[in-house]
This record gives structure tokens, sequence and C-alpha cells, in this order.
């Protein structure tokens, strides 16, 4: 009769040890993957839309940034600026993770001699990106620069 009880007990006690060490280890900040795309990328009939390959770049994040806080030209930049706040690179498929306070910010993709940032919301915010607390937010980057529509 024990037997029958030692399996569920078991994973009770596994589920219990994995949520202790989870709660631990609370990441916050952004987290995504970086993406390239290349060559046409007009959609046509039986062609699927690509989402480009991960690549490896650095990203740097800068307060809330507008064109106007920033030299060149749009999505391509010269030079930014506001206060660089953290700077990290993505793995060879991409993926990137930087840990950052609760905060509004600006995120920069390092390419060539200039800073990408093509995205930017209602009030100009350019890759506008909000972290809260205890929470990763989550932020994918395509580079287009050589992609044609």
């Amino acid at each position: 009769m024990k037997s029958k009880y030692l399996i569920p007990a078991a994973i009770i006690f596994l589920f219990a040890c994995s949520g202790l060490r989870s709660a631990g280890q609370v990441k916050q900040g952004i987290e995504g993957y970086v993406y390239l795309l290349r060559g046409n990328q007009m959609p046509s009939p039986g062609k699927p839309i690509s989402k480009g390959r991960g690549v490896a770049r650095d990203i740097y994040i800068y307060q809330p940034t507008s064109t106007g806080q920033t030299t060149g030209n749009r999505p391509a930049f010269t030079s930014i600026k506001t206060k660089l706040i953290a700077q990290v690179k993505s793995d060879s498929a991409g993926h990137y993770f930087v840990k950052l306070p609760p905060g509004d910010y600006s995120v920069f993709i390092k390419e060539g001699a200039c800073f990408f940032a093509a995205e930017s919301d209602g009030s100009g915010t350019l890759n506008p990106v909000k972290v809260n607390t205890n929470i990763v937010t989550l932020k994918n980057l395509t580079i287009t620069l050589n992609a044609t529509y």
C-alpha cells in the first residue's frame, strides 16, 4: 500500500521544490530575438512570410528616444543623444536577455556603423519597450535595412 502513495508524493515534492527555486530567480527586463530580413519580401501566393534568420548583434538600451534626439535618418541613426542604460549581445540564434529596472526604454540594434530602430509609438518614441516589476517583456527586433517590399 505504501508504494501507491510514493509516486504522487514525489511528484508533489518536485513541483514544490521547483517553485522555490524559480521564486528566488525572478527575472525582470527585456528578452527576445534579433532577426535579419534581406531581399524581396513582397507577399505572393504560395510564398510563406519570412520572419528572417536569427543573428548575433549588439543591442543598446537607451532612455526613451525620439528622432529629434538622434542624428541620421530613420531607421538608421549615426548617434543617439539620450542616456545609454544597458548594452547586450544576442547569441548566434538571435536570442538576448537584459535585466533592467522598471521603466520605459528605446531599443537600438547596432548594424554596421549605424543604430537601427524602425518602430515608433504614437508619441514618437523609437523602438519603445516598457519594463514592469518582476516581468520579462518580450521584444523581438527585425533588421530590414536590406529588405524590399
